[in-house]
């Protein structure tokens, strides 16, 4: 009960800042003003959190591969998968919002934008490995799909470094604001509510994943405990 309690809490106030950074950047707050689209600017207060959620989601992957393949611990593989689905939703999202934002930013052309932009074609990468470690991990349970899916998951130790640091080092247009000295185009109260959404996402990850794992684990015991009763 009280870990149901906590996860309530975590989910009820990470979903008052989502909600609270949605109306003060879609609303309220005027636009940055090194942007060509202004309007579609404003995505930006969902673009990033959910990206960095993304990214969490895979190191949680990679962690959880890590321990299976280290362990055989169970509680490894269900880490893994349970943030592989998170990480396909938060990837959605940023990867959706990038893209509306992309068109209004740089023009109708996204499918070349895609492969030539190093950010966005590293980012959509990782998005699919993702995807692909819950196909593979959707097969049959057995030890080599566990082995496999771990091997799948792994890949993220290269992926989520290099999508991060493509903008950077890379060929890329993609705009480069947070840890850098483009972060002072952003007033004060810009920052503040983008720092609430990354805290108000992150909480609601935490609680999602808290709840998710709760759930495989009671699945989990409810499979072993049919299982025995059948013997």
């Amino acid at each position: 009960m009280k870990s149901q309690t906590l996860t309530g809490v975590l989910g009820g106030t990470g979903f008052a800042l989502v909600l609270l950074t949605l109306w003060q950047g879609l609303l309220v707050l005027p636009p940055a003003r090194f942007f060509t689209a202004p309007n579609a600017q404003r995505l930006f207060y969902l673009h990033v959190p959910s990206g960095i959620m993304a990214y969490l989601a895979f190191i949680l992957v990679v962690a959880g591969s890590a321990w299976w393949l280290w362990k055989r611990d169970q509680r490894g593989d269900r880490l893994a998968r349970c943030a592989a689905e998170l990480g396909v939703v938060f990837g959605a999202m940023s990867l959706a919002s990038g893209t509306f934002w992309m068109r209004a930013e740089w023009g109708p052309d996204i499918v070349m934008r895609f492969f030539s932009d190093m950010r966005l074609a590293t980012t959509l990468a990782m998005w699919l490995l993702l995807v692909a470690y819950i196909v593979w991990r959707r097969q049959p349970d057995s030890e080599a799909v566990r082995r496999g899916a771990a091997i799948v998951g792994m890949l993220g130790v290269i992926s989520v470094p290099l999508s991060y640091l493509s903008s950077r080092f890379l060929r890329s247009d993609h705009p480069v604001i947070v840890g850098t000295d483009d972060q002072d185009a952003l007033a004060p109260e810009m920052r503040l509510v983008l720092y609430a959404g990354l805290m108000g996402f992150l909480l609601l990850f935490i609680a999602l994943l808290r709840t998710r794992l709760e759930l495989e684990q009671m699945q989990e015991e409810l499979l072993t405990a049919r299982l025995e009763g059948m013997t």
